[in-house]
């Protein structure tokens, strides 16, 4: 059960930042301006593949949980469109949730409603690889919370594979 919550939260937290809408400008007499730099592509789901199956030990830590949680488990071939298909079965329906690549990073952003009606707004980094390490850094606004003390929360998996199952 943790994992599958893992699975889902990797996926909640792999969303990416929005999009940056500029305002048009009427032409004036003036020499044009030089264009702006391109942004960083959006990535669909299905352009992001999950960690390589195997044993991955990951450790959780969580700014609500007194102490981090880690746990060895074998993952099989997943990407995270297989990931958004879970969280969608899972009953978590998402108004925004976009992925884009800054560096060698995934930077994500995800407005999602779970079952009871709460609001989860995440903003995630994932760094490294998904062969042999990675790490997911995460803020999470929860409305309403289930406790005070898990309305704005933190949360950093670090996930290495040990190797085949």
């Amino acid at each position: 059960m943790r994992i599958a919550i893992s699975l889902a939260l990797v996926a909640v937290l792999a969303a990416a930042c929005s999009k940056k809408e500029e305002a048009a400008k009427a032409p004036e007499a003036a020499a044009p301006a030089a264009p702006a730099a391109p942004a960083a592509p959006a990535l669909a789901a299905a352009d992001l593949e999950g960690p390589k199956p195997g044993k991955w030990k990951m450790t959780t830590t969580l700014s609500a949980a007194p102490k981090p949680v880690t746990v060895e488990t074998c993952v099989a071939q997943t990407s995270f469109k297989d990931m958004d298909a879970a969280k969608q079965k899972a009953g978590v329906t998402c108004s925004e949730q976009s992925y884009r690549r800054e560096g060698a990073d995934i930077v994500g952003h995800s407005v999602c409603t779970i079952q009871g009606g709460m609001k989860v707004i995440t903003d995630s980094r994932i760094s490294g690889d998904f062969t042999s390490r990675y790490t997911v850094d995460a803020k999470t606004v929860m409305d309403p919370a289930p406790t005070p003390a898990m309305k704005e929360t933190t949360m950093k998996v670090t996930a290495e594979r040990l190797g085949d199952c």
